[in-house]
């Protein structure tokens, strides 16, 4: 399957022609897989922290979503780790059966792709993560920028609006339909 995908997404061109390049966005998985999305978001003015995850089928369809209030952890990259563990535990208790995970944060998906064992203050929750990926199909990471993550950014953003977590089923809240729209379209 990572051949599929390395097949229907090669790596793209480095081009030094232009200095205002294209903005990136959200690429759909091959057909056989799903994709999930995962950010965080740091609220310091609360002390709260948020967390979006989005689900997504190579139509762009969403088969779920979520959003979730924390409290605020002792770092942004342990906020981003958070939402990735919660990105993976979607997975599992939706029993997806392959998916790739993508994140805007490069050193949490440094820490996942990395055979070594994170020493970092959010390390637990790596380790959490790969205990995890024993049990499911996680097919790979992928570092995106958060223009290729608005609808996750979004996700996290709306948190701010609940209370605890709320999940949507084939849905995303109606203030992120005009993102997910716009990502895909």
């Amino acid at each position: 399957m990572l051949q599929e995908f390395t097949e229907v997404h090669p790596a793209a061109p480095v081009q030094n022609s232009s200095p205002q390049q294209s903005r990136p966005k959200w690429e759909p998985p091959p057909p056989s897989l799903l994709k999930i999305n995962f950010d965080g978001a740091v609220f310091r003015e609360t002390e709260e922290a948020r967390l979006g995850v989005v689900v997504r089928d190579s139509h762009g369809q969403v088969p779920a979503s979520l959003a979730k209030k924390i409290e605020l952890p002792s770092s942004s990259y342990e906020v981003e780790a958070l939402a990735a563990v919660r990105a993976i535990t979607l997975a599992m208790d939706l029993n997806l059966p392959s998916f790739i995970v993508e994140g805007d944060s490069e050193v949490v998906i440094s820490a996942l792709r990395s055979e070594e064992e994170s020493l970092s203050s959010f390390g637990h929750l790596i380790s959490s993560i790969k205990h995890y990926l024993v049990s499911c199909n996680c097919i790979s990471f992928f570092h995106i920028r958060r223009s290729g993550n608005s609808v996750a950014h979004f996700l996290a953003k709306h948190a701010k609006t609940i209370d605890g977590v709320s999940m949507w089923m084939e849905d995303v809240p109606p203030q992120v339909v005009d993102v997910l729209l716009a990502d895909f379209g």
